[in-house]
């Protein structure tokens, strides 16, 4: 049967409605309306209006809703009353006997609520599990993000103190192409040598000038002593000639004309042409290669290959663009989730994400393989190579005559290149045999922080050598981060055989906030008490006034063997064009050492100066002085050099024996 209150479907033994509480047989809205305008007759049922017909029909109808309503977790607004039914769970508002006012709506309220709150716990599991699928689904394959950290482990937007506060690379390019200046003085301070002191103020200045431009260029050196000029070596090119000058020896500046006719001019002088003439040099020829050769620089160095003739960093990129090899290899690793861990990351504990991953031997092997044959079968590489070889063995071949070049067994540029390719081959893959036999398979935890950065690397592995004993290899490496990833950062190697460990163990440290700079790199190495040693080097610079510092040591469980230490100020900087420093103090010395003298325990000697680079100021200016053309000169020009040459040197000779007496 079905509630003559809801509608809904009941069973004979049910005693109310077990959907709206009603108690069965109870009448319906519209039958209780009926009686309660005086139980009217079928056949009186005109004389209830349409208006009251239609009310009572909407009010079941939305009573029914309501309920439907409830059930499904969506409130239902009724027409009649134009309010939420799931939100009240009321009764209708029709006209009612207080008592039924008071009996039937409250058995819907109570049965209502319970549904409701069924209903938000199970919307919420929903969205629970909704979330929890969506998260599984955008969550990151664990190889993919292994591979990641490793590779992000230097990235191209990563902060670099010494890019921001010196402009390092902007210093290369222009070296390459810009018209500059640079200057270096190194003066003796102190020695502990008694004998040594007596030199103190003595040193060495060297000036380079270069008109990229104009093609020319100067250099000078100069001997210092009692902080004076002694001695000074000058050179200079330009307009195809070669000058050199010794103004301390000699009032002449040396030129040779490196134009065409070259050979020539060296045959027919009167000092060289004679012994040329019984020498095996071919000087028109070699005159013909020292024109081609400098053509050759300078296309270099217009294309910007002049610092990698071989083309490596080209094959490099083509090597990463071109070669399944690194693919290949990151197919291959096995990675698995671990459990987490806690790590130093940016001065604070992060929690990072853990994974397990497992490469095995034989996929190094192919990686190593298929990289070797990449390269040694790049046309492009192979190409260079010939190139820079043919130009050896044509500068071997004029200046060393045929007998050099039997060193080579007569083969040409092509023929050796091919040899050497296929001694090179042989000798790759005998190295990657010997590897084979001697690896194994690695195992490692890796962990990685929320940003997706490398935190730490643990692994293991044997190495078998060629005795067939197996040492075991202990490794780890923890990254901490800083202004940038590897600011930072802690590593270990411990190799194990026979029950002794030998180990490796590295310390960085270094802190930058734009302004001040400190780095600081060790390596400690270990074995099992037998053999203890130390490498420190380290520095330090603040921006603001400039002081920088700069340490090197070297020693062992005994303290310091070797230690080199720098102290000054950049005076002067502007970011990639211009650098002045100057140096207080550069101090070497090697406690427990003595170079000259049996009683003295320890050797240390101090230095001062200063570096200076910028963009050229004025002209590359000529040697002054009387020239003279080294191939035009006669036997009595060179005799009259000579003389005053001598001279020179004794009146120098005097100036240092007046001081060291």
């Amino acid at each position: 049967m079905k509630c003559r209150y809801c509608g809904q479907e009941m069973q004979d033994a049910d005693s109310a409605c077990p959907f709206c509480g009603t108690p069965a047989g109870a009448s319906s809205p519209v039958e209780r309306r009926g009686e309660e305008t005086g139980g009217n007759e079928p056949g009186e049922e005109a004389k209830t209006s349409e208006g009251e017909r239609d009310a009572a029909g909407k009010e079941e109808a939305a009573i029914s809703g309501a309920e439907e309503g409830w059930q499904s977790g969506v409130s239902v607004t009724s027409e009649a009353s134009g309010e939420s039914l799931g939100g009240k769970a009321g009764a209708p508002e029709a006209e009612t006997s207080d008592s039924q006012s008071a009996a039937q709506p409250q058995a819907p309220k109570k049965k209502s609520g319970g549904k409701l709150a069924a209903i938000a716990v199970a919307a919420a599991a929903v969205v629970g599990i909704g979330i929890f699928g969506a998260t599984k689904l955008m969550e990151k394959d664990p190889k993919e993000v292994v591979i990641t950290a490793f590779e992000n482990i230097y990235t191209e937007d990563q902060v670099k103190p010494m890019e921001e506060l010196f402009g390092l690379s902007q210093f290369q390019e222009y070296s390459s192409g810009g018209s500059q200046q640079v200057e270096m003085e190194l003066v003796l301070d102190d020695c502990s040598e008694e004998e040594a002191k007596k030199l103190s103020g003595g040193g060495i200045r060297t000036e380079f000038k270069c008109d990229w431009e104009k093609a020319v260029g100067s250099f000078n050196m100069g001997i210092l002593f009692n902080n004076m000029d002694l001695v000074n070596l000058d050179f200079y090119y330009g307009d195809e000639t070669l000058m050199a000058a010794i103004p301390e020896l000699s009032s002449r500046v040396f030129t040779l004309d490196l134009s065409e006719g070259l050979a020539e001019r060296l045959n027919n002088s009167e000092l060289l042409g004679p012994t040329l003439q019984y020498s095996d040099v071919d000087i028109e020829e070699v005159e013909d290669f020292c024109r081609e050769y400098a053509d050759w620089i300078k296309g270099k160095m217009a294309d910007g290959t002049a610092s990698d003739p071989y083309g490596i960093k080209d094959a490099w990129n083509r090597y990463k663009e071109g070669s399944q090899a690194q693919e290949n290899f990151k197919a291959a690793l096995t990675v698995e989730k671990a459990g987490k861990g806690t790590f130093q990351m940016d001065g604070k504990e992060v929690s990072c994400k853990g994974y397990e991953v497992y490469v095995s031997k034989d996929s190094m092997i192919e990686f190593l393989r298929t990289s070797s044959d990449f390269f040694l079968q790049d046309e492009e590489l192979k190409e260079n190579f010939l190139e820079n070889l043919r130009m050896s063995l044509r500068m071997v071949e004029l200046t060393g005559g045929a007998d050099a070049m039997t060193a080579f067994g007569s083969m040409s540029p092509e023929e050796l290149v091919e040899s050497n390719y296929e001694d090179l081959k042989e000798s790759v893959d005998k190295a990657i045999d010997q590897l084979d036999k001697a690896l194994s398979d690695v195992n490692m935890l890796v962990h990685v922080d929320k940003k997706g950065r490398l935190a730490s690397v643990e692994g293991t592995t044997v190495i078998t050598n060629e005795a067939g004993e197996a040492q075991d290899i202990a490794f780890d490496l923890k990254l901490q981060g800083g202004s940038y990833l590897t600011q930072n950062a802690l590593a270990s190697i411990d190799v194990t055989k026979d029950g002794k460990t030998a180990a490796i163990e590295m310390t960085k440290q270094g802190t930058y906030d734009g302004t001040k700079l400190t780095g600081d790199l060790a390596f400690d190495i270990h074995a099992d008490g037998e053999m203890d040693g130390h490498v420190i080097m380290g520095g330090t610079y603040n921006n603001d006034g400039g002081d920088f510092t700069l340490q090197f040591e070297m020693g062992d469980d005994g303290g310091k063997m070797v230690g080199l230490s720098t102290t000054g100020v950049i005076s002067e900087l502007e970011k990639g064009t211009t650098i002045h420093m100057d140096f207080d103090e550069i101090r070497f010395e090697m406690p427990g050492t003595s170079l000259l003298a049996d009683d003295n325990e320890e050797f240390f000697i101090t230095l001062g100066g200063q570096y200076d680079i910028r963009p050229l100021a004025g002209e590359v200016t000529e040697p002054e002085g009387e020239k003279l053309d080294v191939l035009a000169a006669t036997e009595a020009d060179w005799q009259k050099v000579m003389m005053e040459a001598y001279m020179g040197a004794m009146d120098i000779a005097s100036q240092v024996g007046s001081v060291m007496e």
